[in-house]
């Protein structure tokens, strides 16, 4: 595979990204008969002798999505290869992973995030197979490949729409109930706008801290502004040159979202709430807004709880802190990854070469509230709606900008970790400049780890 230019594809899929075509979809079912691609897949198993096989795929629980799975029982019904998931809570999930790894009974697939730490941290060219030759490499987006290749040499598969991040969606009613006009696009009206809300009885922020991986995201994904208020810092922080803890936007950044918890924004059990309740919640009104992905407004709307708001009533902004309106933009994500020491190589690769098929694709994106569209150019209809174009539209490549742990070396590795420290810092036991200081440490031992040379 020919090497790629990563500063050139970032360049091109930040225009990309921000220039998505409009196709609005209506959501189809899978009907329980062979399609033409299911039969091929049938002859290919017949073929193999795989037929009777079973892989196991590893996962962070919320890394596969029940559209994955029900092509998984499509591909079982085609290829007699049963797939099981195996799914681990967010927290103990890469802990779990490299022990398995290094078992004598690893699984089959395995997923972790693409991106800086697969070279220098977790060393997948020695636990995973070199997928550069599989057909789906023709129709499988450069950026995505960037990413999941060390080297020049491609080891995953990226399934994760890219085409969006995690936003604030907020309900319009709600805002509107509390006299607020306008969205805020500075700190202070963000604050004004919170205090306004509360003094109707609604809580503004639904952030659930108990799965250990959201609320870092109020950090990470809104520090996209850094590089640009300040350019050339991330090439500082890489270098060793610079740390977190000496970066003062760094530290307001993470004052203001105390700021936000103790102040009651986010409700008295932040530090309980799941991710999975987000949904009921802003469905039921009883919270204001939250930071998810903009297809789930759709899986508000059709909640079970909701009480009588239609998807008019929700909008995009941006989480303004540090007054920053640099839209987040966060092109790699959860990939998955053949073990090398895997019995069943060439099932999983079948696998792989199953869902990244048209149909296959077309099914999760017409099926999933989460999902718009997938690295991949086959020619799939999108499912981008108006609302979400038009909170994109607002955003040129100058208003725009890759989220830390796209850019940042040895930060996506100790994700649950600052989201521990994220939560002790709203809760009033840790201090800004603790996490700080503990991202700076956790960097330096990841460095030193992987022998790079700007922390010797």
């Amino acid at each position: 595979m020919e090497k790629i230019s990563l500063d050139n594809l970032k360049t091109n899929k930040l225009s990309k990204l921000l220039c998505i075509s409009v196709s609005i979809t209506l959501l189809t079912g899978c009907g329980s008969g062979f399609s033409e691609n299911d039969l091929a897949f049938k002859d290919l198993s017949r073929e193999s002798k795989l037929s009777g096989s079973t892989i196991t795929l590893m996962a962070s629980s919320d890394w596969v999505t029940d559209e994955e799975m029900h092509l998984g029982t499509n591909f079982e019904a085609a290829t007699g290869i049963q797939v099981v998931y195996d799914l681990y809570q967010d927290d103990i999930y890469l802990d779990t992973l490299f022990s398995k790894l290094d078992s004598d009974d690893p699984p089959d697939i395995f997923m972790t995030q693409s991106g800086l730490a697969i070279k220098n941290t977790y060393h997948l060219d020695k636990y995973a197979v070199d997928l550069s030759d599989e057909p789906w490499m023709a129709v499988y987006d450069p950026f995505s490949a960037a990413e999941t290749s060390i080297d020049g040499r491609n080891y995953g598969i990226s399934y994760f729409d890219n085409t969006t991040d995690y936003y604030m969606i907020y309900n319009k009613e709600l805002l509107g109930n509390a006299g607020v006009t306008e969205v805020p696009t500075t700190y202070d009206t963000f604050v004004t706008m919170c205090q306004s809300v509360a003094d109707t009885d609604v809580i503004p922020i639904y952030e659930p801290m108990a799965d250990g991986w959201h609320q870092t995201m109020l950090f990470a994904e809104t520090g996209q502004f850094l590089e640009k208020n300040e350019p050339g810092t991330i090439k500082k922080l890489n270098d060793n040159t610079v740390t977190f803890s000496q970066l003062r936007s760094m530290k307001l950044a993470l004052e203001q979202i105390q700021n936000l918890a103790l102040k009651g924004y986010m409700g008295k059990n932040f530090a309980t709430d799941t991710y999975d309740n987000a949904v009921g919640y802003l469905a039921n009104g009883e919270y204001a807004m939250c930071m998810l992905r903009p297809g789930m407004i759709n899986s508000i709307v059709s909640s079970d709880m909701n009480k009588g708001f239609d998807k008019e009533d929700f909008g995009i902004m941006l989480l303004p802190v540090c007054d920053s309106q640099i839209l987040n933009v966060h092109p790699t994500g959860p990939s998955k990854y053949i073990s090398s020491a895997s019995q069943n190589i060439d099932a999983a690769k079948l696998y792989l070469q199953y869902i990244a098929t048209k149909d296959s694709i077309q099914y999760v994106i017409d099926n999933s509230h989460s999902v718009n569209d997938l690295p991949f150019d086959l020619g799939q209809t999108t499912s981008h709606d108006e609302v979400t174009m038009e909170f994109l539209d607002r955003f040129g490549n100058e208003e725009s900008g890759l989220v830390l742990q796209d850019e940042v070396t040895y930060f996506n590795e100790q994700w649950g970790d600052i989201s521990g420290d994220i939560l002790k810092m709203c809760e009033g036991t840790m201090s800004p400049e603790d996490v700080l200081n503990q991202i700076d440490a956790r960097r330096t031992s990841l460095a030193q780890a992987a022998n790079d040379p700007a922390w010797e």
